[in-house]
């Protein structure tokens, strides 16, 4: 049974609806329809009725929830005392989704103290609702993630209730990343792209990753579903994504560019076209979770780094 399907199912049973949880856990809706269903096939019950009010639990369902909660929080008990067990001093674990910005400042937190003489860090890339997870249940103390602006009060909303705490970064507009000789670029580079342009070449995303919100783009011609698209390739990794991007006529979407971007890779970045979507950055936090001095000085640095990548696109 994977843990994450739990998580899922009491999601679903706190928020009364599907739709509902699947906003809260970073997650399309038809993927957490998806989940259910693959679950209550798995353990043979029927553990929601499906009403027009929402979703409610049946008596099996009451009792696999029961279960589930013993589960959870056993599992966060199990992180919490590992995450204690490390050099308070030299601790530092982080969650980010996987934009190169965020591991710049890790990089640079481990380059200044590379000599040290106890290290204990960790880096962990994935979904936003992973990112979530990982800080609820203690795998890491700081989380980075990003969420619609379109979603922002819900979102903020689930993280109260998760009791955390929630430092906002900066918002930014989409970007379009594509290779600098891209052919829809016609040998220069353009203010701004109109997504429609980018139709017939291959969409690049991360496998795993069901935020729909980066990949519903809203503008003045009306909204683009990139999952729709007719190519679309899977990737796991940022570098991956990066060498594919520049090796061909693909492209994905993200914010504006890394360091080095274009001299590393050859690849840049590009505005959308009189786009209403916006994508929020923020940290998150257990709000009875005392930082360690390393984990401090990450976060400061986060906190520096999108500052200034606000103030260079606005």
């Amino acid at each position: 049974m994977d843990a994450n399907n739990i998580k899922y199912i009491v999601a679903i049973a706190k928020y009364g609806s599907i739709n509902h949880a699947a906003k809260a856990m970073f997650i399309s809706q038809p993927q957490l329809s998806h989940i259910l269903k693959i679950t209550e096939e798995e353990c043979g019950l029927t553990l929601f009725q499906r009403t027009s009010r929402g979703t409610r639990l049946t008596p099996e369902g009451e009792d696999y929830l029961h279960h589930c909660e013993i589960i959870l929080a056993e599992m966060a008990k199990l992180n919490r005392y590992v995450t204690q067990a490390a050099s308070a001093q030299s601790r530092l674990k982080v969650s980010m989704t996987r934009f190169s910005h965020i591991s710049e400042c890790f990089n640079e937190v481990c380059h200044r103290h590379q000599a040290d003489s106890s290290i204990h860090y960790h880096l962990y890339e994935a979904s936003a609702s992973n990112v979530l997870n990982d800080v609820v249940e203690g795998k890491s103390d700081i989380g980075i993630l990003h969420f619609s602006t379109t979603n922002q009060e819900m979102t903020l909303q689930g993280f109260a209730d998760k009791k955390l705490s929630f430092t906002p970064l900066a918002t930014f507009r989409p970007y379009v990343c594509l290779a600098e000789n891209h052919p829809v670029l016609q040998g220069k580079v353009p203010a701004a792209i109109d997504i429609r342009e980018l139709k017939d070449y291959g969409f690049v995303r991360y496998a795993g990753q069901y935020e729909d919100f980066i990949y519903h783009i809203a503008s003045d011609s009306g909204l683009i579903d990139l999952n729709e698209s007719q190519k679309i390739i899977y990737v796991c990794d940022r570098q991956e994504q990066m060498r594919l991007i520049q090796t061909t006529t693909f492209y994905t979407i993200g914010i504006a560019a890394f360091s080095d971007q274009s001299k590393l890779y050859q690849v840049i970045s590009v505005p959308i076209l009189k786009s209403s979507e916006h994508l929020a950055f923020g940290i998150i936090t257990r709000k009875d979770t005392v930082l360690s001095p390393l984990e401090q000085e990450f976060k400061e640095e986060v906190i520096r780094k999108y500052r200034t990548l606000a103030e260079t696109e606005g």
